[in-house]
């Protein structure tokens, strides 16, 4: 493939793969910030406790991140802190544990601070049983200040091979009006080497379930660097995808780091694309996504020319937070759950990583941050 600079927005920027050669370079993981080398031991409930306190005086809106650790599989290229397990009934436990922190954190933020965001990630949110998920918003929704403007955003992360239309019709009614899929390829090879089958049809079934719900936006998730990962195959997918015109896309770099990731042992070296094919694949999507109209938000992501977070690009507006971009700059981040990040005034802090460590803390009634 012959990569030429492309045109990726308005603004004026374009995709130089010569330029991203120069700087190919390792480092830590982009996609949250701060990265992990930065935490360390020396923030404590203390430290979290004053960042609110400075906070409160400011009267900015509150966005929360809910962390359901849970999945019911592995899929082995991922990095994110999960566990496997068949058992759903843990959600109920999990959801009175993240309930209880809210009960010691809520209380330390002023009233009448409205949360205009909230996003449930993972791990597989949608590993709770409708049951509890409605507890956990409704939950929530007792202890903090929901904003009732409609400019807020309540979103979650869904696997679409296990979830379903009726399902989706009950997150709507709990408020959610924002689903981002995870996708990655549509390659029966690339899923098969995953070990993430997903079908084509129950996948856009459940884009179409999100629409006619009335939620706002859907995202969809792609990766590029996987395993037997061809320019022809995730041409395939992108496609496939486009198709569906979802609001919003976001394209990840696989990394392959098997000495911190048990999983990723499984994928073979020799079957991962080399340098310049990754790069290929990172063009071909970027060349296929301009073509279809869609805007260059920054790193990863992509959205259509009406969507909020382009407007906001536009605008000068965009932010980017642990949640990735939005539109809603102005807000004191709260992570609830393991591993979960806050941003708070000036301040950032981390859950425990370990579930035991976090049930440790919350069993012990004291505020989790240690990071």
């Amino acid at each position: 493939m012959d990569m030429q600079p492309v045109p990726l927005n308005p603004l004026g920027w374009t995709f130089d793969p010569e330029l991203l050669r120069r700087h190919d370079r390792p480092g830590p993981r982009y996609t949250s910030y701060p990265t992990a080398p930065h935490f360390h031991d020396g923030y404590g409930e203390a430290q979290f406790r004053a960042a609110i306190a400075r906070s409160n005086a400011s009267g900015r809106h509150l966005s929360l991140y809910v962390h359901v650790p849970y999945c019911t599989s592995p899929c082995f290229y991922c990095g994110c802190n999960r566990v496997i397990s068949r058992d759903r009934s843990k959600g109920e436990a999990y959801v009175e544990r993240v309930l209880l922190e809210a009960d010691r954190v809520a209380p330390l933020f002023a009233p009448g601070r409205d949360v205009i965001q909230l996003h449930l990630g993972g791990g597989t949110p949608n590993f709770l049983e409708p049951a509890q998920l409605e507890r956990l918003i409704d939950g929530l929704g007792q202890r903090f200040d929901f904003s009732t403007r409609a400019a807020r955003d309540f979103s979650i992360e869904l696997d679409p091979r296990s979830v379903s239309a009726d399902d989706i019709g009950r997150l709507a009614r709990l408020g959610f009006n924002r689903a981002s899929l995870g996708v990655q390829d549509f390659d029966p090879a690339v899923q098969q080497a995953i070990n993430r089958e997903q079908g084509v049809a129950e996948t856009l079934a459940i884009i179409d379930a999100c629409r006619a719900s009335g939620m706002r936006s859907v995202n969809v998730d792609l990766i590029y660097g996987l395993p037997r990962q061809t320019l022809e195959g995730f041409g395939r997918t992108l496609d496939t995808v486009l198709q569906a015109r979802p609001d919003r896309l976001a394209i990840y770099g696989y990394a392959h780091l098997p000495h911190m990731f048990k999983a990723q042992r499984q994928i073979a070296d020799g079957d991962l694309p080399g340098p310049e094919q990754k790069l290929a694949l990172l063009g071909l999507a970027v060349e296929r996504l301009s073509a279809a109209g869609y805007q260059y938000i920054g790193m990863d992501h992509f959205a259509l020319p009406e969507e909020d977070l382009s407007r906001a690009q536009r605008e000068g507006s965009l932010h980017r937070n642990f949640m990735g971009y939005t539109t809603h700059a102005d807000t004191d981040l709260i992570g609830l759950g393991v591993s979960a990040i806050s941003r708070i005034d000036t301040g950032y802090s981390q859950n425990p990583r370990e579930l035991k460590d976090w049930q440790a803390r919350i069993d012990a009634g004291v505020i989790p941050p240690l990071t």
